[in-house]
């Protein structure tokens, strides 16, 4: 007879969490999944393990299908839909829309309403594209890139994987050459969903709580012709929208937003108020500086995408940034923010931290960092970011943690 005391002590565990949590925030909330994966995990047996893989498989394959297809915006918002009726409208199979929906359905995603006849629910309308959709087609072609893993490594050199134009990434979507960016930017649908995801995914991956950002009011309203905060590639402005949530006004200072310009060019005034745009490239040198800066550090060359400003930032902020890179990359896109700061700038890097022993509690950052592995990235121990820091000249002030999973802020500063 199965031993079932050790799934018994992890569900009670789990009652008794859910007691005291009836209205949990998120941390608490990712803790009480935490506690429901270890009652399964108590329970299962290897089989059980490689059934349930291939289940999740198997739903994710036929979500990416129905999303990718566009079925689910066939499907209407209100009312159902036949199989015959969706067939007809993707000129798909019959057969294979109704094994595809059976899966979807068996899941939790739609409802069958008559006998191979559909109606969304709230799990599917929350798939579509312009909602978690997005984030999911990303996730979908990484792992893409996981069942080309092992053809890549059996054709590859080592030290392949540190070539930003020898990624596994593009070698399994066959355009390796190019970097994973480069790759991005060449299909601008593509790019849409990846910057949409950027933004679908922030509730797991904290922005604020961390620095205390009211410990600079002073020095920003005593100074507000120098920018408050410059978030270098920061995307759709996700970072800097959040910090005014936190500090509504931003102490009278200016925000910045820097980004290439397939990502600037997307926004309007409405999308990022309070803020203002500009192109700049990370592998050029940082245009929001003093005069009495410091020579730039030796970069790549390239034109500057940007004039100048006459004054650094209070703050120059890189969020998700340097883990899409190796170390060696990181450094020589890190002199240019430090070429600009002034004696009293800082220089704020909100990434996840990599512990020295496997913590089972982080499963985010383990499944992270290998698909950044993908696209020639690395999530960094606390060492590796001090050896960065170092090599362009910056100290290390603090580490300030979230209470969610292993995001940090490095506070950072010239060296004194």
């Amino acid at each position: 007879m199965e031993d079932t005391s050790a799934a018994l002590r992890a569900a009670e565990e789990l009652v008794e969490a859910l007691k005291r949590n009836p209205k949990a925030g998120h941390a608490e909330h990712l803790a009480l999944l935490s506690r429901v994966d270890q009652v399964r995990t108590a329970l299962a047996t290897p089989y059980d393990v490689i059934d349930k893989w291939q289940e999740v498989l198997c739903t994710a394959g036929s979500m990416y299908t129905l999303i990718s297809t566009g079925a689910i915006t066939v499907i209407p918002d209100e009312g159902s839909i036949t199989a015959e009726e969706l067939a007809a409208a993707l000129r798909m199979d019959v057969s294979a829309v109704q094994r595809l929906m059976r899966v979807a359905v068996v899941a939790g995603f739609f409802a069958e309403t008559a006998p191979d006849t559909y109606a969304h629910n709230a799990l599917s309308q929350a798939f579509q594209v312009d909602a978690l959709g997005c984030f999911f087609l990303v996730c979908m072609d990484f792992n893409k890139t996981s069942m080309a893993l092992p053809d890549y490594f059996k054709t590859h050199q080592p030290t392949d994987l540190y070539d930003l134009r020898k990624s596994p990434f593009c070698f399994g979507v066959g355009r390796e050459g190019k970097t994973y960016y480069d790759a991005l930017e060449e299909n601008v649908e593509q790019r849409k969903i990846w910057n949409a995801s950027m933004q679908a995914i922030e509730k797991n991956m904290p922005i604020s709580g961390m620095f205390p950002w009211e410990s600079l009011r002073e020095q920003v309203e005593a100074d507000r012709e120098r920018a408050f905060v410059v978030d270098v590639a920061g995307g759709r402005g996700q970072a800097l929208l959040k910090l005014q949530e936190e500090i509504p006004g931003a102490f009278g200072g200016k925000l910045i937003l820097q980004d290439l310009p397939i990502v600037i060019n997307t926004l309007g005034p409405e999308n990022i108020p309070g803020i203002e745009p500009m192109v700049y490239d990370i592998f050029t040198p940082q245009p929001v500086k003093s005069e009495s800066s410091s020579a730039p550090l030796p970069l790549r060359p390239r034109e500057r995408t940007t004039d100048p400003l006459r004054k650094d930032a209070h703050v120059y902020f890189m969020r998700r940034l340097l883990h899409d890179f190796y170390p060696s990359v990181c450094i020589e896109m890190l002199k240019g923010t430090v070429s600009a700061m002034g004696p009293d700038s800082r220089l704020i890097v909100c990434d996840m931290l990599v512990p020295d022993m496997v913590d089972p509690a982080l499963k985010t950052l383990y499944w992270l960092d290998l698909n950044l592995m993908f696209i020639s990235g690395k999530e960094k121990t606390l060492a590796e970011f001090h050896d960065m820091f170092d090599a362009v000249g910056l100290e290390l002030v603090k580490v300030w943690p979230s209470r969610i999973g292993a995001t940090v802020h490095l506070e950072t500063r010239l060296k004194r």
